[in-house]
């Protein structure tokens, strides 16, 4: 009874039906569980149904502030995240709402959401109702600064209103945390070029060096680029009290990239230039581009400076700076620079070939690599963007191949939070089956688990996987983050090095076409699934080692033209002919699930036997229960296996998802758990960039394998549970003691609610 009311309300608020909400709701709320008071006043509030919202907190039987059931997140949390401004107004208005709940695990406030989202009006609605401000709310904002998106309000007016109503948050900041704080998230700066609030020539309050100087400084090759491709940026500037310019700095650097960039751009050269080029050239350290190739790019470009230069002086120079020669083992630049200090021979410099870097080669630079463009992927990117750091994700495959793949459709409540940190989730909302039950049958009778019940609210979401795949890819592309589709092949380098100074590269090559290009970065993240033909084959066999189990069944997987009987997961197994499942897709669509042999081949498999089967497996024993059967528009046959790489990470080579781990299908647990990989990955490496430290990158794969292994646990249970051990039917001794172990299974699923309930548990977390 309690049941079906419920389902009743929550269909009239998806129908936006408020008469008859309130009709039924006034009977029948008293019969109510608290979660499912929550789950009505969540879902209007995601709906943005202000009407329905104030009905169920004018009823007093549920708190105003109450916490989500997976995230712990309050309402009024939840529906800035939303963006709901009806309701934002309305909780804020009320005396007894909690506008200053911080969260336990990481203290978010309610407050750090309305910046993340430069709402300006609820950051004023929150800072007039007497709101605290402290420094993750300023850090919160520099962030959103940096962040490339759409934005009715700029995050500095928020900056600025904050540290008016708050300033001595200022006296008590460490300057030097918060100028690294913004440096490691200078990557984001590329396109955010709509400010007009400082010039792009202003000079640093201390040294006087512009944006450019300094970028070229610190070698943000991104910035660089950006601001010398401006029309109004001064390339020319020279320092009043040496002289020094831009392009001093970037030969400094021995920066060939930007030094070329400055000269295309008109950079005036003078014989400062000539003479900083030649210091460089006895300078001792590594560098990826000799000096003596800018000093003969600069000849090149203005040969009457070598008419103009007083020559005893330059040999002078030289003369007195050879002491550095006698350290210096490239034995081809000593003997170049001896003859060109004795002879001042410019025509021995010009033979110096320029081929090294002319080579059909293109560097992108960014902080994170990912290599995989799956869901592990795009949310390790979505996660890092939030905190203002930069992403490159290239794919082997095209957008449409990706955006294809219905391979997973069951999401953890956990997984339906991730997504909703990054803000994917207006169509998961609308278009997701909710799942509140599961049943589970053992030769002909069913057991339903209320899962919903059993774990005070939490769900379970059918949501194909190229859903979530083409939300993640659309929100990226539309905020201008860097995606690249049709990678022919990639390969990784330098991964392996941590202390020679020099940063990890992944090398590829885009289809139907023979650049190769680099994307040089401080991290890769391997993505690349179950196959891993790039990332996982980069950790030495040494270093790395796999863990498999097989076992004696595949699956064969169809997709049917028609709506599931029930719109609920149905587990069979059947003593005869093996494990069945009915699973969801779509109000129109279900999906089944049959163990077969692992030899079978599709051609085995022809529709007749297929529902002949299903028939057999998922009937009741009474006969109440029919099959709804249906055009079948897709089938396949996979392998039911397990596999866990251990460790998941290499000196700066991460792997995430199916790349480290395949988890048995029985419980629909793949995707879910690379979620959980992405999310620790994203934290640990957020956390090297905020607070210089790697403790949470080095513990990576210890605290993934925690969840993992709980979830390769759970999966094999079900496995086991479930399946006809041996479809071949001989008989053995082993088969036989494995027989009984699981008869002993069934036994305690059927009479013991509290295996019931930790099933249910494991379902949804």
């Amino acid at each position: 009874m309690t049941k079906q009311i419920h389902e009743q309300l929550i269909n009239l608020v998806d129908n936006q039906s408020l008469e008859e909400f309130i009709s039924l709701y006034s009977k029948h709320s008293s019969l109510l569980k608290s979660y499912q008071h929550m789950e009505l006043l969540f879902r209007s509030c995601r709906l943005g149904l202000l009407s329905f919202v104030e009905y169920i907190l004018n009823s007093k039987l549920i708190d105003i502030n109450c916490s989500h059931p997976s995230t712990g997140y309050p309402l009024l949390f939840i529906s800035i995240r939303s963006q709901k401004h009806g309701i934002i107004k309305y909780i804020i208005q009320q005396t007894d709402a909690n506008i200053n709940w911080s969260c336990q695990t990481n203290g978010i406030t309610c407050l750090n959401e309305a910046i993340r989202q430069s709402d300006y009006s609820t950051v004023m609605l929150l800072l007039e109702q007497g709101c605290i401000i402290n420094q993750s709310h300023l850090f919160g904002t520099i962030i959103e600064c940096f962040r490339q998106r759409d934005k009715n309000m700029h995050p500095l007016i928020i900056l600025d209103e904050l540290i008016n109503r708050c300033p001595k948050l200022i006296d008590k900041i460490d300057r030097q945390q918060l100028t690294q704080f913004i440096l490691n998230r200078s990557h984001c700066l590329l396109s955010n070029s709509n400010s007009v609030l400082i010039d792009i020539n202003c000079s640093h309050p201390s040294t006087g060096y512009p944006l450019l100087f300094i970028s070229i400084r610190s070698q943000k090759h991104d910035i660089i680029k950006y601001i010398i491709q401006q029309t109004d940026a001064n390339i020319n500037w020279s320092c009043q009290n040496n002289g020094i310019t831009c392009l001093n700095e970037a030969i400094r650097q021995s920066d060939y990239s930007t030094v070329m960039l400055l000269l295309e751009q008109g950079c005036i050269i003078n014989q400062s230039h000539l003479f900083g080029t030649i210091i460089e050239c006895f300078r001792q350290r590594d560098k990826n581009m000799h000096p003596l190739i800018i000093l003969d790019e600069l000849i090149n470009r203005c040969p009457k400076l070598i008419h103009e230069i007083d020559r005893e002086q330059l040999t002078q120079f030289i003369l007195n700076r050879s002491h550095c020669l006698l350290s210096n083992s490239n034995s081809v630049v000593c003997s170049l620079l001896e003859k060109f200090s004795l002879n001042i021979n410019y025509d021995l410099v010009n033979e110096i070939s320029l081929m090294s870097m002319k080579q059909n080669k293109q560097i992108h630079r960014t902080q994170v690599g990912i290599i995989g463009c799956g869901p592990s992927g795009l949310l390790l990117g979505a996660l890092l963007f939030r905190s203002g750091i930069d992403s490159i994700i290239i794919e082997e495959q095209s957008r449409s191949d990706v955006e294809s793949n219905t391979r997973a459709g069951v999401l953890e409540q956990s997984t339906i939070d991730s997504l909703d940190e990054v803000d994917i989730n207006e169509r998961v909302l609308k278009e997701g089956i909710i799942q509140r039950c599961i049943n589970i049958q053992f030769n002909g009778e069913r057991i339903s688990v209320p899962i919903t019940e059993y774990t005070e609210g939490k769900v379970s979401t059918f949501y194909s996987q190229n859903l979530v795949v083409q939300d993640l890819i659309e929100s990226r592309l539309k905020t201008n983050q860097r995606l690249w589709f049709d990678i022919e092949y990639a390969r990784i380098e330098r991964h392996d090095k941590t202390d020679d100074g020099q940063r990890p590269l992944i090398k590829f090559r885009r289809r139907n076409s023979n650049k190769e290009e680099l994307i040089e970065c401080d991290f890769i993240a391997g993505c690349d699934g179950g196959a891993s033909k790039c990332c996982r084959h980069s950790i030495p066999k040494s270093e790395i080692r796999t863990i498999r189990k097989s076992y004696p069944y595949s699956w064969l997987s169809i997709l049917v033209d028609s709506p599931p009987n029930g719109y609920e997961v149905v587990y069979s197994f059947d003593k005869t002919n093996g494990f069945a499942l009915q699973s969801l897709r779509s109000p129109t669509k279900s999906r089944y699930h049959l163990q077969v042999s692992v030899d079978d081949k599709l051609e085995d498999w022809p529709d007749e036997r297929i529902w002949s089967q299903l028939n057999k497996r998922l009937t009741l024993k009474d006969k109440s229960w029919k099959l709804n059967e249906g055009a079948i528009i897709h089938r396949a046959l996979f392998p039911t296996r397990t596999s866990m790489t251990i460790p998941m990470q290499y000196k700066r080579l991460f792997l995430v998802g199916d790349a480290a781990h395949i988890v048995p299908p029985t419980a629909a647990k793949g995707l879910n758990v690379a979620v959980k990989d992405a999310r620790i990955l994203a934290e640990a490496i957020i956390d090297v960039y905020d607070n210089n430290t790697t403790d949470k990158l080095d513990n990576y794969t210890d605290k993934c394998l925690i969840h993992i292994s709980e979830a390769v646990e759970f999966a094999t249970y079900m496995t086991s549970l479930l399946h006809k051990l041996d479809l071949s039917n001989e008989n053995n001794e082993i088969n036989e003691f494995d027989e009984i172990l699981q008869q002993a299974r069934q036994h305690q699923f059927q009479h013991s609610s509290a295996l019931r309930r930790h099933i249910a548990q494991m379902f949804v977390s």
